[in-house]
């Protein structure tokens, strides 16, 4: 047998879009950044967020594309 191939992924439709998770355990904590999912679309995102960051009880769980996160600093400029 000769080497093995990985399955090429294609994409169905668009571009993937890079999204931040936000979720809180229970109302009286801000929420906070618990990871990043790619997807092509919001409902994608959403399901892909839910599936990947479950292990919590969250009470509350966003998504933000990346690009409308407005940085105010970075690490190392105060």
């Amino acid at each position: 047998m000769g080497p093995r191939r990985l399955t090429q992924y294609k994409r169905v439709s668009g571009d993937a879009v890079e999204y931040e998770v936000f979720a809180r355990k229970t109302r009286a904590e801000p929420l906070h950044q618990v990871g990043s999912v790619v997807a092509p679309d919001d409902d994608l995102a959403a399901a892909y967020a839910r599936a990947t960051y479950d292990e919590e009880r969250w009470c509350e769980m966003a998504i933000v594309r990346k690009e409308h996160v407005i940085e105010l600093w970075q690490p190392g400029e105060i």
